[in-house]
């Protein structure tokens, strides 16, 4: 089976450095199988620790480097799933590639739904554009 291919950028930060070791296919899994659950990082992580098992060494080394501090959960899958989903309708509806009718067609999602993201997503926009000139 072919590795799929994903933007990174498209994902939440702290799932980039998980598909960078592990590939989109297998992130998915550990995400479908450990999603919610909360791993203990050692300082000094050994093969037989579990987050070892699940991640491997490589991985666990980044996170410590990264000081992501002593524990990492695993984000849910379908949370994921629907930051990546919302990220695609707000690309294509600044790029004018598709229209709201076409969105809900390709996500089966409300009309609505397609509104409050993209609306959502114009406030933050607004808010940041606010931020940077105050600075």
């Amino acid at each position: 089976m072919s590795e799929s291919t994903i933007d990174l950028r498209a994902l939440p930060h702290g799932l980039r450095r998980i598909v960078k070791h592990l590939g989109v296919e297998k992130t998915i899994a550990v995400l479908t199988e450990q999603q919610g659950q909360m791993f203990y990082i050692p300082e000094k992580p050994t093969e037989d620790h579990e987050v070892v098992k699940v991640f491997g060494k490589a991985l666990v080394q980044e996170l410590i480097n990264a000081n992501v501090g002593s524990s990492y959960q695993i984000p849910m899958l379908h949370k994921v799933l629907m930051q990546i989903r919302n990220q695609q309708i707000c690309q294509a509806l600044d790029a004018k590639s598709s229209n709201i009718q076409q969105l809900v067609k390709q996500f089966k999602i409300t009309r609505q739904q397609v509104s409050s993201i993209y609306s959502a997503y114009q406030d933050e926009q607004a808010h940041e554009t606010q931020l940077n000139l105050s600075l």
